[in-house]
C-alpha cells in the first residue's frame, strides 16, 4: 500500500506543485484548500503524513494542528508545517502543539522530498519500536500467566484428585487441610484474575468512563483493626505467618473502602512476600491535610531504579527470584492513589528496610 499524504494549503499554485512532485515520487496525495476541509479529510482518510500551511484564512495551521492532536485516531499522525514564518517563537508554538517538523518556504522539490522521507522513516522506526514493546509486553504477560495459572490450578487439581481417588485413606484432619489448600489456591487464582481485569480498566480510565466514579470517590475511616485484619487475610492467602507491628493513627481518608482495602492488600502482600524473619511494620499518621501510610519490610531490597519502572506485568529480578503473581500490585496501587489525588513512593534505606509510602488526602476523625 502506498503512503498517503494530505496537503493543506490555501495557495493553489503551491498546493498543486507540491502534490504533483510527491505523486511523481510514488506517493498517494490528497489536497485541501483550507484548514476546515483539511481536518475533515484527515478524519475521513487518516493519512500517513500531513503537510500544512501556517497562515490560512478562517482556520490557521496552529488551529488545524490542535484539532488534529485532539482527535484520538489522528494524535500520532506525523505533522509538518509548510511556512514562510521562521520566527523562533512561531516554531516553538508549533512544536508545543505537537508539530513534528517545519519546512520553510520557498523550498526545492529535493528538500521537500528529503524532509518527507526523513519524517516517514522516523515514524516507521517509532512504530517498529512500539511493536517491539508490545511484543515484549505480551511475552511477559504470557510467561506470568502461564506460571501463575499453572501453579494455582496444579494445587487445585492435585489436591482434588487425591481427595476424589483416595478419600477413604485420609482422616478428617487431613481432608480438611487439603480442602483448605484448594480454597487458598482458588482465592489466589481469583485475585490474579481480578487484578488482570482491574488493571485493564485502570490503564484506560478517564472521566467519561462508566467506572470512573467508583475508582475516584468515597471516604473511609482507617483504623488499626482494619489493617490488622488485612494482614491476617494476606497471611492466610500466602500460607505464611510473619511478625508484624501496626502503629496507625485513626483518620478519615478520601478514598472508598473498597479501594483502600485493595491498596492495603497489595502493599501488605508485597511486604510479606519479600520480608525476612524481621517481619513487616505498618504505620500511618496525618501530616497536615494528607495522610501518610507506610508499609515496610526488611528482606529483598527494592532497588531505587525500580521506582520509575513500576508498570503492569513488571516483576523485578524475576530471573533471580521465584515470584508469585503477575506483577500488577504496585501498578494498581499507584494508579488508584493517583486517581484519588494521592501519590506512591518507595524508599530503600541503608539498614535494609524497604518502605512503600502512600499519601492520600485525609482528616482527623474529630474534625467533622
Amino acid at each position: 500500500m502506498s503512503t498517503q499524504i494530505l496537503i493543506i494549503e490555501d495557495e493553489e499554485q503551491i498546493r498543486e506543485n507540491v502534490a504533483e512532485w510527491l505523486r511523481l515520487n510514488g506517493f498517494e496525495v490528497e489536497t485541501a484548500p483550507d484548514g476546515k476541509q483539511g481536518v475533515t479529510q484527515a478524519i475521513l482518510e487518516r493519512p500517513d503524513l500531513i503537510l500544512c500551511d501556517v497562515v490560512m484564512p478562517h482556520m490557521d495551521g496552529y488551529q488545524v494542528l490542535e484539532t488534529i492532536r485532539s482527535n484520538r485516531s489522528l494524535t500520532s499522525v506525523p505533522f509538518m508545517f509548510l511556512t514562510a514564518k521562521t520566527d523562533l517563537k512561531d516554531v516553538r508554538r508549533g512544536m508545543a502543539l505537537g508539530a513534528d517538523d517545519y519546512l520553510t518556504k520557498p523550498f526545492t522539490g529535493e528538500s521537500l522530498l528529503l524532509a518527507v522521507e526523513n519524517r516517514l522513516q522516523r515514524e516507521a522506526l517509532r512504530k517498529a519500536s512500539l511493536q517491539a514493546q508490545l511484543a515484549e509486553q505480551h511475552l511477559k504477560m504470557a510467561r506470568a500467566a502461564g506460571h501463575e495459572y499453572n501453579t494455582t490450578l496444579n494445587g487445585i487439581i492435585g489436591m482434588s484428585t487425591l481427595l476424589a481417588n483416595h478419600l477413604d485413606e485420609f482422616d478428617d484432619v487431613d481432608a480438611v487441610s487439603m480442602l483448605e489448600t484448594i480454597r487458598v489456591c482458588g482465592l489466589r487464582l481469583k485475585r490474579s484474575l481480578d487484578n488482570v481485569q482491574r488493571i485493564g480498566i485502570l490503564q484506560h480510565i478517564d472521566p467519561s468512563h462508566s467506572a470512573y466514579a467508583y475508582f475516584t470517590t468515597g471516604k473511609t475511616t482507617l483504623q488499626p483493626d482494619r489493617v490488622k485484619a488485612q494482614i491476617r487475610l494476606v497471611e492466610n492467602r500466602q500460607e505464611q505467618q510473619v511478625t508484624w507491628r501496626v502503629d496507625v493513627e485513626e483518620a478519615i481518608l478520601q478514598i472508598s473502602e473498597e479501594n483502600l482495602t485493595l491498596v492495603l492488600d497489595e502493599l501488605i502482600d508485597n511486604a510479606i512476600k519479600f520480608s525476612d524473619q524481621t517481619g513487616i511494620v505498618v504505620t500511618g499518621y496525618l501530616e497536615g491535610d494528607e495522610y501518610r501510610l507506610t508499609v515496610g519490610n526488611k528482606g529483598r531490597t527494592f532497588k531505587p531504579e525500580h521506582v520509575t519502572q513500576i508498570a503492569p506485568y513488571t516483576q523485578f529480578d524475576r530471573n533471580e527470584f521465584e515470584q508469585q503473581g503477575f506483577g500488577l500490585g504496585l501498578a494498581i496501587v499507584k494508579k488508584l492513589v493517583e486517581l484519588n489525588h494521592g501519590s506512591l513512593s518507595i524508599g530503600c534505606y541503608p539498614d535494609g528496610w524497604t518502605k512503600a509510602m502512600v499519601w492520600l488526602p485525609g482528616q482527623s476523625v474529630n474534625s467533622n
